[in-house]
């Protein structure tokens, strides 16, 4: 069992009704470090400005700290201009890139990939150079409606395109390789293993399994039906470290598990407005540990389960405070935190990975997180001090309403899944797990 599970086995984790109460701050920097030393031989602990947004909630041990969220070039390089250029040409506009619908989302050396839906690309956030790049905006290879991405670990770039019919492919270089894809093929989630590209296919209601080198169809795994192994519009795909994959069934609301032969293995979850259900889930990732993350689209969170499948926390909310959720979809986790995390950590955290959740709405288009626990001499008591307290925003039914009333015509009706019968408890609120099927 991984060292999350040891100390938090299911509710016991965190006291799942204080988890999404959240406490929220905005993650300002650690500050200097004090010039004196205790009196007493010991080094003083850098002093803490700003606040911070911790998952769970004091007296638990944080294991979640928002860091940043992104949404355009300006998050990465703020453009500057000299009063005398103000003066001399007037104001000018900043010629500023930004998201405009992001879905699917990847992160690999210090790099954020998101799919832009309505903006018809796939932008780069590069974290260390500060710059924002986009993808398949031109050409006869372009993007049309890009909802998934996966980046190997030589740098080759994997973008489902729905609506292409395709997985198009850049080099390292960001360069246009090939088109990967089928007959009648509707990918709508990609991940990569080895040489194998995994997809999931709206067409057929199956992983399809690609040559990621050739491009040749490996084989296909599932088919449309409510049994073990088989598919009510299959979306999400992530793998661990031992080459299985886990695939989100959007409309039976339930994650599986599957060999990397593709044998079923296991698989939990039904729809419920409860903690351990799901109401819309979404995209999915597991991390080296084999915690699974599931973004759920109603719920407006992540819900953190093990590799037994038992429910260990949530994390995010629907709100107006720093690490909140929009109509959240993509995710993605990186373990190499140092990437993306410089100067934006409490001192008294220890980020051990980076997860990255896409939101479909408002200005945190990309919001990172980093997942961890204390670092060496604190306490949970010293990091609740630089932590500001806000209401859950999550499984409340009016908030819900708002969010209903807010979305467009053509929006996704996520927000619509989970507006209560009869009083129940709300997502992140005590309640019974489902009984999972235990993984072989």
């Amino acid at each position: 069992m991984n060292s999350l599970s040891r100390c938090a086995v299911l509710i016991g984790f965190c006291g799942m009704a204080a988890i999404v109460s959240c406490v929220a701050g905005c993650g300002s920097g650690a500050g200097s470090a004090s010039a004196n030393g205790n009196g007493d031989g010991t080094e003083a602990k850098p002093r803490v400005k700003g606040t911070y947004a911790f998952w769970p909630l004091a007296p638990d041990e944080p294991r979640i700290q928002f860091i940043r969220a992104l949404k355009g070039s300006e998050d990465l390089a703020p453009s500057k201009t000299s009063g005398l250029d103000s003066l001399v040409f007037g104001k000018q506009k900043a010629d500023e890139a930004e998201v405009e619908k992001p879905y699917g989302v990847a992160l690999h050396a210090g790099k954020v990939y998101l799919c832009d839906m309505r903006g018809a690309s796939l932008a780069v956030f590069d974290i260390a150079r500060k710059q924002m790049r986009l993808l398949g905006t031109t050409g006869p290879n372009r993007l049309t409606h890009p909802v998934a991405v996966a980046v190997a670990p030589d740098g080759m770039i994997y973008v489902a395109d729905n609506e292409r019919g395709g997985i198009i492919v850049f080099d390292s270089q960001e360069r246009f390789s090939q088109v990967i894809g089928s007959e009648k093929f509707k990918p709508v989630g990609v991940a990569v293993s080895g040489d194998r590209l995994l997809t999931t296919d709206l067409a057929s209601q199956s992983v399809i399994i690609f040559d990621r080198r050739t491009g040749k169809e490996i084989r296909r795994v599932g088919k449309v039906g409510d049994g073990d192994g088989e598919f009510r519009v299959p979306l999400g795909i992530a793998i661990d470290k031992q080459g299985n994959f886990y695939v989100t069934d959007m409309m039976r609301c339930r994650v599986q598990k599957f060999s990397a032969e593709g044998s079923f293995l296991g698989g939990f979850g039904t729809m419920g407005d409860s903690a351990g259900k799901f109401a819309r889930p979404k995209h999915l990732s597991v991390d080296a540990e084999g915690i699974i993350y599931v973004v759920d689209a109603a719920f407006q969170n992540v819900q953190m389960f093990d590799d037994q499948f038992r429910l260990l926390m949530a994390f995010g909310a629907v709100g107006n405070f720093p690490g909140s959720m929009d109509l959240p979809a993509g995710i993605a986790v990186a373990e190499d935190a140092g990437a993306w995390v410089s100067g934006e950590i409490h001192p008294g955290f220890a980020a051990r990975r980076v997860v990255a959740v896409t939101n479909q709405f408002g200005d945190r288009k990309v919001s990172l997180y980093a997942m961890g626990g204390l670092a060496k001499g604190y306490t949970t008591a010293e990091l609740s001090k630089a932590a500001t307290e806000v209401s859950a925003g999550v499984g409340i039914e009016e908030e819900i309403l708002k969010i209903q009333q807010a979305l467009p015509p053509n929006a996704d009706a996520s927000a619509a899944a989970i507006a209560p019968a009869s009083k129940k408890a709300g997502p992140g609120q005590p309640a019974a797990a489902p009984a999972p099927v235990s993984p072989r």
